[in-house]
């Protein structure tokens, strides 16, 4: 499934993975959420549990995952994560780069790409 992230100053292209996080995930967009910045992963709550299935403890650069612990939907570009998380969906190429290098993030809107 596609979705777009906009940030505001720019959009990334996304792909929500087929499994039961990723679809609990999906059943409630479009989503914004308020940000929080730690080192290389933006994060911040998406409201609800989405459930667990099978949390990792390392997610690529550009993942997206969910964490269970704070309901967190957590944008990953370079960090490692401080639990193992839910690896839902992963921004298209390297278009995550476009989120270093800015120190301030205060939103950001997911919906589905049409």
């Amino acid at each position: 499934m596609q979705i777009i992230l906009d940030f505001g100053p720019f959009t990334l292209d996304a792909e929500l993975f087929n499994s039961t996080i990723a679809s609990n995930f999906a059943k409630s967009l479009p989503y914004t959420i308020n940000l929080e910045k730690w080192g290389n992963e933006v994060y911040g709550s998406v409201g609800m549990d989405l459930s667990e299935e099978n949390p990792i403890p390392t997610i690529p650069s550009g993942g997206l995952a969910y964490s269970k612990t704070g309901s967190y939907l957590c944008i990953f570009f370079g960090q490692t994560p401080a639990w193992p998380v839910e690896y839902i969906g992963q921004i298209s190429g390297d278009s995550w780069k476009k989120l270093l290098g800015i120190n301030t993030y205060s939103t950001v809107t997911i919906r589905l790409k049409h």
